[in-house]
């Protein structure tokens, strides 16, 4: 058995790498080596690559998803702990306890250097200091979960990806500043960076947010049934057609936290009026939201990807209606599976919307509902 398939944890990178080494093996070679030596076969296949002047960009896609693959494998056989990791449709390869890395864009840059093994050589260097938590977000996350305890010890991590925590409280932080602005620089310069990131989460000394701040940050989010249950009661929710929950966030760059009952009725609100400024805050940030229309056999489909998590929130609009229904007709349906989208279509492509919603709701990281919802002129309604 090759060592490629003892690697754990590999997720598609095997397939993935195994299809990139039956393209690119010769016949009368022995089998891929490990280590170093794995290292250099990889690089000299990337340079062979960016020599060729008849590759189309769907060549160079499939062998950067290939060599990239290989790459990670490489990495997790010699750093023995780790593993791949998705979200949103990005793929990471977890090195270590915190760190993180990306063998594709590692590829990528070796095809665009006149060696690559100098190249891969740097970044797998670099990838094992992220593993030891000596750089990058290894180094940045090992030092803000520190400083949580001790500050904030209400607080834990849940769950990471890349650059992104995201703690109890459903509260996400961003270590992409930090880790860009102490780059190359010592442990104080980054303990300094990290103490002002958790100096500044929501709920801690110093964060009592007032009514014109409030006002400002607003922000619509739907949440799933089960999240609503799970989240303290103290927190302002509106429970929306298909059970969903309609909360109210404050946004901040990088970050954001649910909004407590407590909150709005000291900030001199009624409930109204909080959802009604954050609605105006959502359609304010709107003005460059991506939709794309898709023509399907049974009907047309538009979809919003904007990548900013508010999508989903779009649904609640006012202006969603008239925004998509010369494109769609009226009624029309839509679906919110995640957080991060929004689908829309007529109601001859039910079954193809419905389909989708289900299989994007049951593996997104911020499941909402497969349910479907009927948008008319007078308001959104559970689909019949």
């Amino acid at each position: 058995m090759s060592w490629i398939r003892a690697v754990r944890d590999a997720g598609p990178l095997l397939a993935a790498a195994e299809r990139f080494l039956a393209r690119e093996r010769d016949l009368a070679e022995p089998p891929l080596p490990r280590g170093a030596a794995a290292l250099a076969w990889l690089a000299r296949r990337v340079d062979r690559f960016a020599e060729r002047d008849d590759a189309s960009a769907r060549d160079e896609s499939a062998f950067v998803e290939g060599a990239g693959a290989l790459l990670a494998l490489v990495l997790l056989d010699h750093v023995g702990e780790g593993g791949h990791v998705a979200r949103d449709g990005s793929h990471r390869v977890r090195v270590g306890a915190r760190g993180f890395f990306d063998p594709f864009a590692a590829i990528e840059a070796a095809l665009d250097a006149p060696a690559a093994r100098d190249v891969l050589i740097a970044e797998v260097a670099r990838a094992e200091r992220e593993a030891r938590g000596e750089d990058g977000v290894g180094r940045a996350a090992l030092v803000f979960e520190r400083l949580l305890e001790t500050k904030r010890p209400e607080l834990r991590v849940r769950d990471r990806f890349d650059r992104r925590l995201f703690l109890s409280d459903d509260i996400e932080v961003d270590l992409a500043r930090a880790i860009d602005a102490t780059e190359g620089q010592g442990a104080a310069a980054v303990e300094q960076s990290v103490a002002k990131l958790v100096s500044m989460l929501p709920g801690g000394e110093g964060t009592t947010v007032d009514r014109e701040e409030a006002a400002a940050r607003l922000l619509p989010r739907v949440v799933a049934p089960d999240l609503a249950a799970d989240v303290s009661a103290a927190l302002f929710s509106r429970v929306l057609p298909n059970d969903v929950r309609l909360s109210l966030v404050l946004a901040y760059e990088g970050r954001s936290r649910f909004v407590r009952a407590r909150e709005i009725d000291g900030w001199g609100l009624g409930d109204d009026d909080a959802v009604r400024l954050a609605l105006e805050n959502l359609a304010a940030r709107s003005a460059s939201a991506r939709f794309a229309r898709v023509d399907t056999a049974e009907g047309a489909m538009v979809i919003a990807r904007t990548g900013d998590g508010l999508d989903s929130a779009r649904l609640l609009l006012p202006t969603l209606h008239d925004v998509l229904a010369p494109e769609l007709g009226s009624p029309f349906l839509a679906a919110i599976p995640h957080r991060d989208a929004l689908y829309a279509a007529t109601p001859s492509a039910r079954a193809a919307l419905a389909a989708r919603a289900a299989d994007e709701a049951a593996r997104a990281p911020h499941r909402i509902t497969p349910a479907l919802f009927l948008v008319t002129a007078q308001g959104l309604r559970a689909a019949p």
